[in-house]
């Protein structure tokens, strides 16, 4: 068993080694189909790939540069001449090739919705189904309105800790977080011991004494200052002044000593956040408690800060903190239950939702999936077969949750193989555990190599980043990274810019001389660069000043066509039309190309029901009509969309969109053919002028692509699951300006690589917010949570000892870590140049840009080497992809344009009720290819299948009538399925002109010479049917021809 964690620093080649790593398992003997890849993005996905593909084919055919990949074969992985059989990797290539979906390279979000789909999904019912990057803001607000219909008095302490009986997204923010943190509470398998809650209140104590020591440097100073005299609270803070003022009204008043403390202790703990403002416990007034005739008394206040401190907030944990958590987890159950009922209704689920509810079902006891501590036969068989070899790439960024759900497959696995680097661990947000990675070779018993020879960067790049990096931080391992030793490589530039911000300004503006060097020119080869930030914000700071220099740019463009926002609302409408799934209309009514506002949203949502009727009914009349057909009391409330009829923002009508939608959704239902696709698409165009309001290049393209794949289908409900499918794989088509200069934010980048990069960075503002926190502590090898904490941000200063106090050090440490692997990701961006651009303060400043003023000694800025860029294309082929470009867009636009096409009109004999028809036969054959002699266990596979291919198509209860029927028949036809039987399904044979025939059943009696060949048929009279009759004769005639007699054939039409 060979179990290898594989450390690789930023461009050390780690995509070549899982290819080596894969085609050494080949030749090893590994099956292909039983090596699962992993990989974090789509892109690495494809090229891990193409790399595969690529090598196996130089290794196999022995071309190119297949000496290099067998020497390296043989010296990493010990293999010899002898065992590199070609031939055998030449049959395997071809396999492959014809086999591509087969092979079983994924990311890590696509293999756990593969897990979900085919295991868990099916447990709920659910065949088919939608994923979102995130829910809508209906969503939430659908749950919080269960809530205060059901639980409002669960809720209630949210209100009161909130503060807010206003603004509604404070709530919907609420359920948002606690939906976010979902992964964390399904790995705490136990809920949180606190320990005794045992109350100390003892601050109280703490407070009096120091009210009095405060008192008594009064007097002293009031005695020695004869011509004025000062209160006590001349002595104390303006903020504890009231509290001062009840305490000695407490014991005017009160005499009982027990409830003269409860009264001081709800003064203290209504007022709790004042002592932990400015450093904490700034009861005395530092300005007039001074001098060393006092000096005793301000030793003695001193001393009480930190006993005092503790006590209040071990009393706060107690009394406010553990209450609150115990609310907050009663409130998240609730939260997550009438989540999950709602995602099952809609079938619609978010990657987090895919991960959480496989973890939590892959154990339930039903599914039997669960053996010891890996998974059984029958998961495996369900996600794709066996696993021998599991390798997973960027392995840092891998969740807890998603490590929980991939150790179980590595029980059953011979070779486990995990890259990554614990340097660009940037995706705690979401659960990545760099800590886990670094402790993985112990956790899995492996062993660890290192690559540390970059093949990426030029030699000023590598030496400058070793320079910065290399004792950066004792909890921050860096080795020295090595590079080419090419001619080429030993070039390259470095530089970096400080600029101080300015007073009461927000940033310094160091982007500016990055658009400068860009409009003067500095950098030529602007498709080769890329401009990265840390965050959004800035982004859109450079890009307002690109625009405003005409200077091209490309924001990162690996996005789905889905995402295009010219594409966007004509998805949603197409998915109405299929689903009837009323959100899915309003999302395109409120899109920009409509342009609804919210009188029309709520005017839509008030007659949800007329609406959807007057869409759906075939009547040929405007909407004004159909309302003029209405009873009266219906009519004077339809009649209300007159007032808002002008829809302002877009100068439409709002009776003129209804009636477009009408005729749309009448044309929608018979796409049956090339032209009537054609026609359908080019209306939608048409009716909403879609290419002036979205009128750039790639935009148009987009739109092009999207039709143009909804031409490829058979209909609108194959369309859309076919995008849904691969929407990930179809991704937008950018304006292919050869020369413009990229732009993304540092997670976006990750992974790529550019000539030239520019980094550009300033402060980060902090967020006062007071939002959801968690605390939580994982065992020692990530099986668990032994912690977890619910809390708000107010209550984190109260954190100042303790276990909490320990995680939230940790939790800071953690984002101190994370930022120094952001910048380490953005510098190994670069391949020849890399320059920096700091907005900074650099009497405060930490991190980075302070690392470089103590490296290189320079405030202001540095730079080594002379920029190096690859030569460009020559203006003549620049010139004609601009021209074939432009060709392209001439191409299309007749189709989009104006002016109607007269499609050529056919009267098509295929209806919607025959294609129904169609497909019910076709999910008949599906079940009965499924049932072979096994008969109870071949039902039980025939009925998942069909389920899953036919679930949404023709719907849950036809189907469960249709496998009822198919049961009955098979009941009463036993013999047909005996055990005696070698049984072929879809039996594929050819006759003597070479047209391929397919028999739906053949059973072969070996010991009689016996074989029967059925066919099974629906429909009226199957027996008496002349065509049937003589299409399984045919059957019979290729059979006798091709077996020369030696078996007797007999045939029968089975009618189901």
């Amino acid at each position: 068993m060979n179990r290898t964690v594989l450390k690789a620093s930023a461009g050390t080649g780690k995509t070549y080694r899982l290819s080596l790593e894969f085609i050494a398992n080949l030749i090893k003997g590994t099956d292909y189909r039983n090596i699962v890849v992993m990989t974090f993005t789509k892109k690495a996905t494809a090229e891990i790939k193409e790399r595969i593909y690529d090598f196996l084919y130089q290794i196999a055919f022995e071309e190119y540069n297949w000496q290099d990949l067998e020497k390296n074969l043989k010296e990493i992985y010990g293999l010899k001449d002898s065992q590199i059989n070609k031939e055998k990797l030449q049959e395997i290539y071809f396999n492959i090739i014809r086999n591509k979906d087969e092979i079983r390279i994924y990311t890590i979000d696509g293999f756990t919705n593969k897990i979900f789909k085919n295991t868990i999904a099916p447990f709920f019912g659910i065949y088919n189904f939608e994923t979102l990057d995130e829910e809508d803001e209906e969503f939430y607000g659908n749950i919080l309105g269960q809530i205060l219909e059901n639980d409002f008095e669960k809720f209630i302490f949210l209100v009161e800790e909130k503060n807010e009986k206003k603004k509604i997204t404070t709530y919907i923010d609420f359920i948002k977080d606690i939906l976010n943190i979902q992964n964390y509470f399904i790995l705490s398998e136990e809920k949180t011991d606190f320990g005794e809650k045992k109350e100390d209140t003892s601050f109280v104590n703490y407070l009096e004494e120091t009210f009095k020591h405060i008192e008594a440097v009064a007097e002293v100073k009031n005695k020695g200052n004869k011509s004025e005299y000062n209160p006590v609270t001349y002595y104390i803070n303006k903020d504890f002044h009231n509290i001062y003022k009840k305490f000695k009204n407490i014991d005017e008043i009160i005499k009982d000593k027990i409830e003269n403390k409860r009264e001081k202790i709800d003064i203290i703990m209504q007022n709790w956040g004042a002592f932990y403002d400015k450093g904490g416990f700034k009861v005395k007034n530092g300005q007039s408690v001074k001098g060393k005739n006092v000096e005793d008394y301000i030793e003695k206040i001193d001393n009480l800060k930190e006993p005092f401190m503790k006590s209040l907030s071990k009393n706060i944990f107690t009394q406010k903190v553990i209450p609150l958590h115990e609310k907050m987890t009663e409130m998240a159950e609730i939260i997550y239950s009438i989540a999950e009922n709602e995602k099952r209704k809609s079938k619609r689920f978010t990657h987090n939702d895919v991960s959480v509810y496989t973890y939590k079902f892959i154990y339930n006891k039903e599914l039997s999936f669960i053996q010891g501590n890996g998974v059984t036969k029958n998961f495996l068989e369900l996600i794709g077969g066996e696993i021998d070899t599991i390798m997973i790439d960027e392995f840092q960024d891998t969740s807890v949750l998603q490590w929980k759900i991939l150790s179980l497959l590595m029980e059953s696995a011979k070779n486990i193989i995990c890259v990554g680097d614990e340097k660009q661990s940037i995706y705690g947000w979401r659960g990545g555990e760099k800590e886990l990675f670094e402790k993985l070779d112990k956790i899995i018993d492996g062993k660890v190599e290192n690559l540390d020879k970059s093949y990426r960067s030029y030699k000023q790049v590598i030496e400058n980043v070793n320079r910065i990096y290399e004792g950066y931080d004792k909890n921050w391992e860096y080795l020295p990274v090595k590079y080419r030793d090419d001619e080429d490589y030993q070039g390259g530039y470095f530089s970096y810019c400080l600029r101080e911000i300015p007073d009461k300004s927000e940033v310094a503006k160091t982007y500016e001389d990055i658009v400068y060097m860009l409009k003067e020119g500095k950098i030529k080869n602007l498709g080769k660069s890329c401009i990265i930030c840390r965050t959004n914000s800035q982004i859109e700071k450079i890009v307002k000043r690109l625009n405003e220099e005409n200077i091209p740019y490309t924001l990162n463009s690996n996005a789905s066509i889905l995402d295009n926002e010219a594409v966007k609302p004509l998805y949603k409408l197409i998915k109405y039309f299929v689903f009837h799934n009323f959100i899915y209309f309003l999302e395109f009514m409120r899109s920009d190309l409509i342009g609804c506002l919210n009188d029309h949203v709520g005017y839509l949502l008030e007659n949800k029901s007329k609406i959807e009727e007057y869409i759906r009914d075939g009547q040929n009349e405007t909407f004004s009509e159909y309302v003029n057909r209405q009873e009266e009391i219906t009519a004077e409330k339809l009649k209300k969309h007159e007032e808002i009829n002008k829809m302002e923002r877009n100068n439409l009508l709002f009776s003129d969109v209804m009636y477009k939608i009408k005729e749309l959704k009448k044309l929608a239902k018979n796409l049956n053919s090339k032209y009537e696709k054609e026609n359908f698409s080019q209306k939608i165009i048409e009716n909403f002028d879609v290419t002036n309001f979205y009128s750039t290049n790639s935009d148009i393209k987009n739109i092009f692509n999207f039709f143009n794949i909804l031409k490829e289908n058979d209909n609108l409900f194959e369309f859309i699951s076919f995008m849904e499918e691969k929407k990930d794989k179809i991704t937008q088509v950018s304006s292919s300006d050869l020369e413009a200069i990229n732009l993304m934010s540092i997670h976006k980048s990750k992974g790529l690589e550019f000539d030239t990069i520019f980094y550009y960075k300033s402060k980060k503002t902090k967020s006062g917010h007071n939002d959801l926190e968690i605390y939580f502590e994982y065992d020692k090898n990530f099986t668990k949570l032994n912690k977890v904490l619910l809390t708000f941000g107010k209550y984190n200063k109260t954190f100042i000892e303790g276990d909490y106090s320990d995680i939230k050090e940790n939790r800071e440490y953690k984002k101190e870590m994370e930022e120094i692997n952001a910048d380490y990701v953005a510098l190994t961006r670069a391949k020849k140049n890399l320059m920096l651009f700091f907005d900074t303060n650099k009497t405060v400043e930490k991190g980075l840009a302070k690392r470089l003023i103590d490296v290189y000694g320079e405030t202001e800025g540095y730079e080594c080497g002379e920029i190096t860029e690859s030569e460009k294309k020559v203006v003549d082929d620049l010139t004609g992809d601009v021209q074939q470009t432009d060709e392209k867009l001439n191409r299309i636009m007749p189709y989009f344009s104006n002016s109607k096409v007269n499609f050529p009109v056919k009267d098509f004999k295929i209806t919607l009720k025959e294609e129904f028809k169609r497909k019910k036969g076709l999910a008949i054959h599906y079940y009965f290819e499924h049932i072979l002699n096994n008969i109870e266990e071949d039902k039980k596979t025939a009925k998942s299948a069909l389920l899953s291919r036919y679930g949404n198509m023709l719907g849950k209860n036809i189907l469960i009538e249709i496998i009822s029927r198919l049961e009955e028949f098979i009941s009463k036809n036993r013999d047909i399925y005996d055990k005696k039987y070698k049984v072929y399904t879809e039996f594929e044979i050819y006759d003597s002109e070479g047209n391929k025939k397919i028999m739906d059943r053949i059973n072969i009696d070996e010991e009689n010479k016996k074989i029967y060949v059925f066919d099974y048929k629906t429909g009226y009279e199957p027996l008496e049917n002349e065509s049937y009759i003589q299409q399984i004769e045919n059957y019979k005639q290729i059979l006798d021809k091709k077996l020369d007699g030696e078996y007797e054939i007999y045939t029968r039409i089975l009618e189901v």
